[in-house]
């Protein structure tokens, strides 16, 4: 159950390592979730690439501090691992292999929820597509396949 969550959206920069010639993926990571996880401007942080196994879902990340190891359950499968970075915005830093593993784009939104102890959490980030906000709009019917608004009332005629 998380204890926290956010959302934000994915935008494109020119990644610094490869001066320039590939685009990075850069995630805005509340500072509520931030702050709880152990995250400052600057530092790196360990990445896990994950998915349920025998799952048709997007595999999704786990970002940790270092000195944190997240537990896993039976059904997590690792599929990547790696390191990030937070720029000085407090964004989060992707390069380009790991926005390809879990399918996120320039201007996709992701879903961020702080898990674990007290002391000890990381953050699990959703990729939501691009017009997709939450499993409970959706479910409410809030939301078109376009991404527009749903009609809030439905006429029905009866005749006897």
């Amino acid at each position: 159950m998380p204890l926290l969550r956010g959302f934000s959206k994915v935008d494109s920069i020119r990644n610094p390592v490869s001066n320039g010639v590939n685009e990075a993926g850069v995630i805005a990571i509340p500072s509520n979730i931030r702050e709880q996880v152990g995250l400052f401007p600057g530092s790196s942080v360990s990445i896990k690439i994950v998915k349920i196994k025998d799952s048709a879902r997007w595999p999704y990340i786990i970002i940790h501090n270092p000195e944190v190891l997240p537990r896993l359950s039976m059904l997590q499968v690792i599929m990547m691992e790696g390191t990030a970075e937070l720029d000085n915005e407090d964004r989060l830093i992707l390069a380009d292999n790991i926005l390809r593993e879990i399918k996120l784009e320039s201007g996709n939104r992701v879903e961020i929820k702080l898990v674990g102890p007290k002391g000890a959490s990381w953050a699990v980030i959703y990729n939501r597509g691009p017009n997709r906000l939450t499993t409970l709009q959706e479910k409410m019917g809030r939301l078109r396949k376009n991404g527009g608004g749903a009609k809030k009332w439905q006429i029905q005629k009866w005749e006897y």
